[in-house]
């Protein structure tokens, strides 16, 4: 699923480097868009299914350095040097596409090993903390493209994905202003019970902290809250909902590096944590265009294989693409340390 997704994904990519966002299927409409926010997800969603292959296929890199270099090419700098994404589209800049360049800039480096783009990522990095308040740690989150501010609040994911950005900058770094614009983030969404938004880049972004932080036994609660407080929602979702598998996944690897620093968890709160996991794992497979599901549009090959939303016109979308290999990509990760933790028991 995860390659088969990877290649719809990697097929959207044009020659210019553009990404076509999606389609509605039963009609064959494409949508009509250029968001930079999902095409920098896009590009980190096709980075990760690259470094799972054991022999990637050379043409797959050549379309991230398209999609790569269009993402760069729409890339402006303030009087200061600071970096921002710029969204052409609606003429602003948003928080959220800043900060998701940073993760697939970062991921693409890790996954060529190479530091070609450290410099672009730090100017990025000092854009994301203009706009956040030093005190509360709260995120502006839309400028205008004069750097302006335009709206303070846009969506609410768009937190978490520049505190996640901010902690991949430290692990590229080291360099302790990014991890401490995180911590007063992660301050921010305590202090405002973020665990209310059942929000997969928050769960992204505190266990990316917790891998530089061990020690910091606040971060750990609130991430175990962040999850254990809404399994009783997630597991009862009926639609396939792919950010919940993506959230769980972050919330087991932050419970795994807490065992491992001595932090007990209780048994029932792992084993309830599995058997979602499990439940979310089997309930994704319901936006997956089996060939089954694929024959009833209006193309079927062009979408086979491929995710989408049934309850919004069977939407096949490139962010809902992300999001299903994302969750996707870290169960199968992750699988081996799940299934010694007991998932096949608790499923």
């Amino acid at each position: 699923m995860i390659q088969s997704a990877s290649a719809f994904l990697a097929g959207q990519v044009q020659e210019d480097g553009s990404i076509v966002q999606g389609c509605y299927p039963g009609l064959d409409q494409e949508i009509q868009d250029d968001n930079m926010v999902r095409h920098a997800s896009a590009v980190w969603s096709l980075l990760g299914c690259y470094q799972l292959e054991p022999e990637p296929e050379p043409e797959l890199a050549e379309r991230i350095d398209r999609a790569v270099e269009y993402m760069l090419d729409r890339v402006v700098y303030d009087q200061e040097g600071r970096a921002y994404l710029y969204e052409e589209k609606d003429d602003e800049i948003k928080l959220g596409g800043s900060a998701l360049a940073v993760v697939a800039l970062t991921e693409y480096m890790e996954a060529f090993q190479n530091e070609t783009y450290v410099e672009v990522c730090k100017a990025l990095g000092e854009g994301i903390l203009s706009q956040q308040d030093q005190e509360t740690g709260a995120y502006y989150h839309v400028l205008n493209s004069d750097f302006t501010q335009k709206e303070e609040t846009r969506t609410v994911y768009y937190n978490g994905e520049a505190t996640f950005a901010l902690c991949r900058l430290y692990g590229l770094t080291e360099e302790e202003r990014w991890l401490e614009g995180a911590r007063r983030a992660i301050d921010h969404f305590i202090q405002e019970d973020y665990t209310q938004y059942i929000d997969h880049w928050v769960a992204y972004s505190v266990n990316e902290f917790t891998k530089y932080r061990p020690d910091d036994t606040e971060a750990y609660v609130f991430a175990m809250r962040n999850a254990l407080e809404n399994l009783d929602k997630i597991y009862r979702q009926e639609t396939a909902c792919p950010t919940y598998l993506e959230l769980l996944m972050a919330a087991f690897e932050t419970y795994e590096r807490m065992q491992e620093n001595g932090m007990i968890v209780g048994d029932d709160a792992r084993e309830m944590l599995l058997k979602v996991i499990y439940a979310r794992a089997d309930r994704m497979r319901t936006g997956y265009l089996y060939p089954e599901y694929a024959m009833y549009m209006a193309d079927p090959q062009k979408v086979l294989g491929a995710f989408m939303v049934r309850h919004q016109d069977f939407r096949v979308r490139i962010d809902d693409i992300q999001h299903a290999v994302g969750g996707y990509g870290l169960y199968l990760e992750d699988y081996d340390r799940l299934v010694a933790c007991g998932l096949l028991e608790a499923g």
